[in-house]
């Protein structure tokens, strides 16, 4: 199992390193997020501050921006799947004796390290605008929680596309998931300015503990009293039951005609 999902990790990091304009633009996107977005929502400094985070409007958002990449990037790259199946080679690893669920994980694998190249590159823009975090080792355990974070999403993206039979499907799927659970997160904006049903409804979504578990580590300025092991919990919890579930669907999908 080790082996055959190391294969098919070292495989999909290689598709990623052939399509280097890809590679360029995927690390490319989270500076133009930060730079865009950070100084669209500029003006609101005030209403960050009216409920209790003192700093900057990019510290705040910075964190958001990391979560916002690791959705996007993790969501979408299951697409990579679907073309797999449409030009032969999952028939070509279906027939060979490498282990179903091991083709799943690789996959997913994969997706969290080209993450973790997005974020540690929104790290390094924070840093060098000025966001210190109270201890620079925070920076490891953050890089964890996006891993986490990541192999969740991704997770849901390879269990997408192994059953969608189109890509139109596909995008519809992914579409309909990725941007209401960023938006229904306190990612851009703190949970305090949404309507109470609204943020309520946020407490079910799992990138908001990803969003604030982010933030008070590179910060120090905790949001709606949530202790840290327990946002901790669910990111893990969601990676566990995700992996599972794409690894079960992929197992009984991907042999099914295209």
């Amino acid at each position: 199992m080790i082996y055959d999902t190391r294969t098919i990790l070292w495989r999909e990091l290689k598709r990623y390193q052939k399509s280097r304009s890809g590679l360029l633009i995927r690390l490319m996107q989270p500076v133009v997020w930060i730079i865009v977005v950070g100084n669209t929502f500029s003006g609101t400094q005030p209403l960050i501050q009216s409920v209790g985070f003192d700093g900057e409007y990019v510290e705040f958002m910075a964190p958001g921006v990391i979560i916002l990449t690791a959705i996007f990037t993790s969501i979408f790259s299951g697409v990579n799947t679907l073309w797999d199946r449409r030009y032969g080679f999952m028939n070509k690893a279906l027939t060979s004796p490498v282990s179903r669920p091991a083709i799943a994980l690789g996959k997913m694998i994969a997706i969290s390290v080209i993450v973790v190249l997005q974020a540690s590159l929104v790290l390094g823009i924070a840093l060098a605008i000025g966001i210190t975090p109270p201890d620079p080792i925070v920076l490891v355990p953050i890089m964890g929680v996006v891993v986490l974070f990541s192999l969740g999403f991704s997770g849901i993206s390879v269990a997408v596309a192994a059953t969608a039979k189109s890509q139109e499907t596909f995008w519809a799927v992914i579409n309909f998931l990725a941007m209401p659970l960023f938006m229904l997160s306190p990612a851009l904006f703190p949970l305090e300015l949404l309507p109470e049903w609204l943020a309520s409804a946020a407490m079910f979504n799992p990138v908001t503990y990803a969003v604030l578990l982010v933030r008070e580590m590179m910060t120090g300025v905790s949001e709606g009293g949530i202790p840290v092991l327990f946002s901790l919990a669910v990111i893990s919890a969601m990676a566990v039951i995700s992996g599972t579930v794409a690894s079960y669907v992929f197992t009984r999908e991907a042999s099914r005609p295209f």
